[in-house]
């Protein structure tokens, strides 16, 4: 297969050089994408026949609760949940309810993803509530499901369908994804990600994602510090900022 990714079969209405979103090794298979030019991470709306009702929500750890991510959970349809669950309850071999951070990065996730660890270790510091170390399942749901809304806007923002993002594609993938950033930004991204490459590739995308959930995860820790006076509301563009000033951290 061209542009690098894995030989699997295609998917109904896919797009030429793209994996589906089957799941090879086992893994639950990614929704079908949404349509991004509308999506916005900031206003997610629980959709109809999601797996979360008030009994769960009420039995929820607060830490999960108070996440700027918590509404990512209501975007799961109950199907796709089951999937998930039965996939993480295969990889749980202990039994001990969690994943550490070598099986996050033993695994091949649809669409060919792999996480390395510098990635599977920003994600464990953005899901990991209670800074354990280990992933539970609800913060291993809401990871999927962010892993999923990252890889369709890959697909989404790839116009000339190369398999890779320049760094004007990704200026317009992470104002999609509600990271609304100045143009150098994503240029030091991706010079920092995509390790010398010309390119940015799926793989390098997901490291830049989990970068920017990073760093909305301690701009939320940070503003919501009494220390720091009373929380304002959250502003997109402020946090856009935020990280323009913290991605120069990187060159």
């Amino acid at each position: 297969m061209q542009f690098g990714y894995p030989p699997m079969g295609a998917p109904m209405g896919a797009p030429m050089g793209y994996p589906p979103m089957g799941a090879p090794m086992g893994y639950p298979p990614m929704g079908a994408p949404a349509p991004m030019q509308d999506f916005n991470l900031w206003t997610l709306k629980p959709i109809p026949g999601n797996w979360m009702g008030q009994a769960c929500i009420y039995n929820m750890p607060a830490a999960i609760k108070n996440t700027w991510w918590f509404t990512i959970l209501n975007c799961i349809p109950i199907d796709q949940y089951t999937r998930i669950y039965q996939w993480f309850m295969g990889v749980d071999r202990d039994r001990s309810g969690t994943l550490e951070i070598n099986e996050l990065m033993m695994g091949q996730f649809p669409g060919g993803i792999r996480l390395n660890p510098q990635t599977a270790l920003r994600m464990m510091r953005i899901f990991d509530t209670d800074f354990n170390g280990h992933i539970s399942f609800f913060e291993f749901l809401a990871m999927y499901k962010f892993m999923e809304i990252c890889y369709n806007l890959f697909i989404f923002c790839d116009k000339n369908r190369s398999g890779t993002l320049e760094p004007r594609e990704i200026t317009g993938a992470l104002s999609y994804l509600g990271f609304i950033t100045h143009p150098r930004t994503a240029t030091i991204l991706h010079r920092c990600f995509a390790h010398g490459g010309a390119v940015c590739d799926m793989n390098c995308w997901i490291a830049i994602c989990a970068f920017a959930a990073q760093t909305r995860t301690a701009y939320q820790l940070v503003f919501k510090n009494p220390y720091y006076g009373a929380m304002r509301p959250f502003s997109p563009k402020e946090f856009g900022k935020f990280l323009d000033i913290v991605a120069t951290l990187l060159e």
